[in-house]
Order: C-alpha cells, then sequence, then structure tokens
C-alpha cells in the first residue's frame, strides 16, 4: 500500500512537470491598439439659468375631443448668444410608463424664452400624471 502511494506520488510529480507554462513576451506596436480614451470626473451645469424652469403651459387641441397636443416650457438659457438647446418633454401615466414626447430647439437668448414643444400622439389630459423635461445644450 506503501509503495502504491509512492509511486502515485511520483506519478502526479511527473504530470506537473511536464504539464509547466511557458511564458512568452507579447510585443505590440500603438497601431496595434485600439484608441481608447475617457475624460474622468467632468462637472455637468444646468443648461438653464439659474438652473430651473418657471413654467410649463398645455396648448390643446382646438376641437373635442380636447387633448394636449403641445407643451410650453418657459425658461431661461444659460447663455445669451452663440448656443441652441434641445428641450425634451415627455409626458407619463400613473404607472410611470410614456404616453407621448417630443421636442424642440431653443436658440440662445439674454431674456425668458418659451419653448414650444409638439407632443405625439396627442395626449388626453385624464391620463397624464407626470411630465418630465430635459434640456440639453447643443
Amino acid at each position: 500500500m506503501r509503495r502504491r502511494s509512492i509511486l502515485l506520488v511520483a506519478l502526479l510529480a511527473a504530470l506537473v512537470a511536464a504539464s509547466a507554462a511557458y511564458a512568452v513576451l507579447i510585443t505590440l506596436t500603438s497601431s496595434s491598439i485600439d484608441q481608447l480614451g475617457g475624460t474622468g470626473n467632468v462637472d455637468v451645469y444646468c443648461p438653464a439659468n439659474p438652473c430651473q424652469i418657471d413654467r410649463v403651459k398645455w396648448v390643446m387641441t382646438s376641437s373635442a375631443p380636447f387633448m394636449v397636443d403641445k407643451v410650453n416650457v418657459n425658461w431661461q438659457t444659460r447663455e445669451t448668444t452663440g448656443a441652441s438647446y434641445t428641450v425634451y418633454v415627455t409626458l407619463r401615466d400613473n404607472s410611470g410608463s410614456i404616453i407621448s414626447s417630443g421636442s424642440a430647439t431653443q436658440p440662445a437668448s439674454s431674456s425668458p424664452v418659451t419653448t414650444t414643444v409638439d407632443v405625439a400622439p396627442d395626449a388626453d389630459p385624464k391620463d397624464i400624471y407626470r411630465v418630465e423635461i430635459v434640456i440639453v445644450q447643443n
């Protein structure tokens, strides 16, 4: 029994030695590496100045059944010239599901602006529980 154990240990040692891995130096040039970059931490600034929307108003269809056709967003752009913004409006029901959405572009202005966003499809007022507005500087 002892002889068999010694023989088994010797056999395992031989297998381990035979399956040794060999290190290989891998050389690559920068042209063989896909380009990669990152920003690190970067501050995000609100595109509205101050960072708020002053008012949201509803624009209804002109005939029955009266539905929300557009959303007027009153706000002040951060930049006063040379920039443009996209205003996104999403209307949600009581479960949080999207029922209507749209977007519109707004040029920078030194005075308060009203951005009219046409939402599609027109939404039944009874179904609207939440409005989400996102403003992105272009």
